[in-house]
This record gives C-alpha cells, structure tokens and sequence, in this order.
C-alpha cells in the first residue's frame, strides 16, 4: 500500500468516526406539540389541571397539554410554548392554554391575575401570537408586554418592547397600537383607553425569571386612579390584590 493510499484511507476513517461522534453527542431536542408549553419553573402554591378536567402533578421540565389550566395562589409558573415564546405567571392567576391553531387562535386566556410574556418574534407570513382575557384580545408579533386582569375583568396592558395591538371584546371596538412605555385599559365590553405613558416605578418586566425593570407600589390599579386627578396606568406588583 502506497503512502498517499494509507493517508486518504485514514483521513476518510477519521471523518466517519468524527460524524458519529458528533451525532451521538448532540443532545435530542424536544419538540412541543401545537398548544402545549413546557415548565421551566415552579414555584410555591400552583394547582394544575388536565384538559378533562382532572389533578395533574407537574414540575420543572413537564409538558403540560392544550388546554390545561395553571391556578396559582401564593406561587408562580414560568412557561415555555411551542413557538418559543415564554410566560410568567404570576400570584392569584387563573390561566389555560390554547391550541392556536384551533378556535380563536389563542395561544392561551388570561380569565384572573397577572402574566408578563416574552413573545418569539414573527419571520414573514408566520401567524401572530394573541391570547384573550375577558375583555380584550391581544396580538403581537415579537414583544414583551404584561396583562392584568383584575376581579372586576378589567384588562390593562403594559408594554415593554415592540408594539403591542389591543382590542375590545364589543363589536366594532376600535384596535389601539400601544408602543413601549406606554399602557392601556379596557373595561368589560367596553373599547381600549388612549394609550398612557407608564410612570416611574410602575413598569415591571420580567424575562428569563429575572426582574428587568422596578416593580413598583403595591396599589390596586383603580386605587391609584382614585389617588390622581387623571387615570394612570396598571400598577405591577406582583402582591397587590386585584380590585
């Protein structure tokens, strides 16, 4: 065997056994079904229920199917959907996901208490992420925005990054862009506020499970709009209790 011949047999045999190598190593990724969301974080009081309606025990790294519902009542969940994108909710929440392929087209419904959501942005023709709450819908294309729904299902929106487009549940409600910095609210059957700058200390974004921005007062959101000549803006603490 010539010595040319015996350097490419060996360098081929080292491609092989590099490829395998590399196909043995690479972890498996986890693929989501359409609906679906992954727990990367658990923490305190947190009930889970299966879509028929049945207890589920889920912890950090479990998939909770569409249409499961997630209570929390002094805890927290942060999510992962299948997109990519992330949700945190937050304490005294009621949320379910949604198949957004399915019904409305919702990723999931706020019905009680506070989320801030870290949305995957949209490339091209890719759908729009929305999610509902009982009295508005929300659609984004890649952003990080909270939503608040108080006792009352008065839904305010607070948005941190890229623009957030929010509308009333009532026919021919008028559809409001809320850039960053700037929050809105809408009644039950009612149409979207004029968006409001958010005041100091009254932003709260969270991304990653790590506070971004200064969570502010502990007030309710009508409280504080009692307390100032003009309405403001949602309050974002996580212990405050919803009006």
């Amino acid at each position: 065997m010539t010595k040319s011949k015996w350097i490419r047999i060996t360098f081929m045999m080292a491609v092989v056994l590099l490829t395998a190598t590399a196909q043995v190593a690479a972890p498996p990724q986890t693929v989501l079904p359409v609906g679906s969301a992954l727990v990367t974080e658990s923490k305190g009081e947190v009930v889970f229920t299966s879509p028929q309606g049945a207890p589920m025990t889920a912890q950090r790294g479990s998939t909770l199917p569409a249409d499961s519902k997630i209570e929390t009542a002094k805890g927290s969940v942060l999510l992962q959907l299948q997109d990519g994108s992330q949700v945190l909710i937050k304490s005294h929440s009621s949320v379910v996901l949604r198949a957004p392929d399915q019904g409305k087209g919702f990723s999931l419904e706020l019905f009680i208490g506070e989320i801030i959501v870290k949305v995957q942005k949209r490339l091209g023709s890719s759908p729009s992420f929305r999610m509902g709450t009982p009295s508005a819908v929300i659609t984004v294309r890649g952003t990080r925005f909270s939503v608040k729904v108080t006792k009352k299902y008065k839904t305010y929106v607070n948005v941190f990054e890229g623009l957030v487009e929010v509308e009333g549940l009532m026919q021919g409600s008028p559809h409001r862009m809320i850039r960053p910095g700037f929050s809105t609210g809408v009644q039950q059957d009612g149409a979207p506020e004029e968006p409001r700058e958010i005041g100091p200390g009254e932003g709260n974004g969270r991304e990653g499970g790590r506070e971004t921005e200064n969570p502010g007062a502990q007030r309710n959101p009508e409280d504080q709009q009692k307390s100032q000549p003009k309405p403001g803006p949602p309050n974002q603490g996580s212990e405050g209790k919803p009006d």
